[in-house]
């Protein structure tokens, strides 16, 4: 019988193995001490994604010395902490480039004294901030209306409660990351009567959404969601208010023929009417003052539209038809010069409607651009007194595509130009 055969463990080799097993410790201990905190890395990065090189294009810009001179840093976000950036205490003098607002803090993470900024500062020192003594940095895009002045206007806020960084919106805008504000929004606040807002997940005012005509400290038991909102609808018309229709200047929609049913007033253009609650509503129009109104059948002035330059009791006998309206653009009329007044005397007519019919304007010298005349993607028909060639344009400057035309067409629309598509006109006598 064969004994077991034993494997001789030798002294040097087992020596061996324990030394590279404790230098091999000893390496990971030491890599684990030099790396930094978890905080820290994450700080770090994102002071990263926050600068950029000073190339002269929109940002904030911070100088080691004062009057713009020195080493430099872009600033296109918050920073908690101008040391991962080899910044701290270090700023001397601030240039803004662009709409951007800004903040400057003693301390990191935003803390300690500090001050706020839209305009650049040659010289820190006669700041609460100081000369080089700011830690971290917070900036956004924006401009003096949208701060959080407490003025009249809808307030976003980027924590609950309404704490956190604010921006103040009047107007709507189908992306927020303009303002910086994109996915943070946490809840909401009104000053002012008669604002309603709308928030959306998607931008251009799409997906899931909430709308708001009171404030909401905790957007999360809301349909949109917290840390969601890309998109903001805004308008001022509140629905069947006597404050609103009031008789006062601007555009009335009506819910039903000949003005009747609920009614909503406009004085600027609204991009989505659902956030008015007059979506797929409207069925009569009246314009109360020198005004121009364009009803689009799809959000944010597309799809099919009609223009109307006063008022009609029945929508459904033109393009946009009843009950379609989702979008309005609106503008002040404007003035026709004497000199273009269709007087019946030589020159080219445009007008409005098809057969000549609706507003009009003469011409007998070039128009580069038909907005001058409040008649920018209007004309709908042209008559031709006098020898006269009129050749009308889809573009500005006599640019795009065209047609040319030596005598009167009832209806633009069968025309390479189309219908309610001309901007510019150039004109010769024959």
């Amino acid at each position: 019988m064969l004994a077991a055969r034993r494997t001789k463990r030798l002294p040097w080799r087992e020596n061996c193995m324990e030394r590279q097993t404790f230098l091999l410790i000893a390496m990971l201990a030491a890599l684990l001490l030099a790396l930094p905190s978890a905080p820290g890395v994450a700080q770090a990065a994102r002071a990263l994604r926050a600068t950029a090189a000073c190339d002269g294009g929109d940002g904030v810009y911070l100088y080691e010395s004062p009057n713009y001179r020195g080493r430099c840093i872009k600033i296109i976000g918050d920073v908690p902490d101008l040391g991962a950036v080899n910044f701290n205490d270090t700023a001397s003098s601030v240039r803004i480039v662009g709409d951007w607002i800004t903040s400057l803090f003693e301390n990191r993470d935003y803390g300690g004294a500090s001050s706020f900024f839209t305009d650049s500062d040659a010289n820190l020192v006669n700041n609460t901030i100081g000369d080089n003594r700011a830690s971290s940095v917070g900036a956004r895009r924006g401009t003096r209306e949208t701060l959080c002045d407490g003025g009249e206007g809808v307030y976003l806020y980027d924590q609950l409660n309404f704490r956190g960084r604010c921006t103040k919106v009047t107007d709507s805008y189908p992306d927020l990351s303009p303002l910086s504000f994109n996915n943070i929004v946490s809840s909401i606040r009104f000053v002012g009567s008669g604002w309603t807002a709308a928030l959306y997940v998607d931008q251009n005012y799409g997906g899931a959404r909430s709308v708001f005509t009171k404030d909401d400290p905790d957007l999360r038991n809301n349909t949109v969601g917290d840390d969601s909102a890309s998109s903001i609808g805004v308008s001022r018309s509140g629905i069947s208010q006597a404050d609103n229709c009031n008789g006062g200047e601007g555009v009335y929609l009506y819910e039903h023929a000949n003005y009747q049913g609920r009614c909503v007033k406009f004085t600027t253009g609204s991009p989505d009417l659902r956030t008015v609650g007059f979506d797929d509503t409207a069925s009569s129009i009246r314009l109360v003052g020198s005004w121009t109104a364009t009803l689009y059948r799809d959000l944010n002035g597309t799809g099919i539209a009609s223009t109307f330059t006063g008022d009609d009791p029945n929508l459904a006998d033109n393009p946009i038809g009843d009950n379609q309206v989702t979008s309005i653009q609106i503008e002040r009329a404007v003035p026709i010069p004497a000199a273009n007044a269709c007087n019946g005397g030589s020159g080219v007519y445009l007008y409005e409607h098809p057969n000549y019919q609706g507003r009009c304007v003469k011409f007998t010298t070039d128009a580069p651009d038909l907005r001058v005349f409040g008649f920018d993607d209007i004309a709908s028909s042209v008559r031709v007194l006098g020898s006269w060639t009129a050749t009308l344009y889809r573009d500005l400057s006599g640019t795009g595509i065209a047609s040319t035309l030596t005598r009167d067409d009832p209806n633009l629309a069968d025309n390479s130009v189309g219908d309610n598509l001309a901007t510019s006109v150039l004109v010769r006598r024959r």
